[in-house]
This record gives structure tokens, C-alpha cells and sequence, in this order.
């Protein structure tokens, strides 16, 4: 896997939507509407607890993780998910 950087993700990658939609996550599109700011920050928040350089992978798994954990009613953007380091989950 080649090691990347948020600048070699693609431009046009700026709501949530073409976040999950560029990583192929299937998502509900009124979860995404009413929580959208939460799932990006979560996002954000995964992405911080992976070592440098990332991948393509740990954004990959890091929109699943926070996508999952919205989807589960875990909207606190700063909430402890222990996520960050699990290679098991199918979220």
C-alpha cells in the first residue's frame, strides 16, 4: 500500500457524502443529512490516532469506522470509540 497524505486524496472530496461514496461505503442518505458534521469530525478524529505516513487504507477505514459509529448512535465527536486500532470489524 503507498503511503499518501489528505493532499493526495482527491479535490473534489468535500461532504461527507463523497467521502463514503469515493471509499464505496453504503450509507443511509438521511443518517448522512442530519449527522453529517459529526461523521466528519469523527472521521478526523480516527484519522489522528494512525501513525505517518497514512494510506489509502487508514482513510479508507476511517470513513467506515466513523460512518459505523454515526450509524450506531455514537454522535459525540470527541467519545472514546476504541476503533482506531481494530482490524476485525466489517463497519
Amino acid at each position: 500500500m503507498e503511503a499518501t497524505n489528505s493532499a493526495v486524496l482527491p479535490e473534489n472530496l468535500q461532504t461527507a457524502e463523497d467521502f463514503l461514496n469515493f471509499f464505496n461505503v453504503k450509507y443511509d442518505p438521511e443518517v448522512v443529512q442530519t449527522k453529517r458534521v459529526q461523521l466528519l469530525r469523527l472521521y478526523h478524529g480516527v484519522l489522528e490516532r494512525y501513525d505517518p505516513p497514512l494510506t489509502m487504507e487508514h482513510y479508507r477505514k476511517a470513513v467506515r469506522i466513523a460512518y459505523g459509529s454515526i450509524k450506531l448512535g455514537q454522535e459525540l465527536a470527541f467519545a472514546d470509540m476504541g476503533c482506531g486500532t481494530c482490524s476485525g470489524c466489517d463497519v
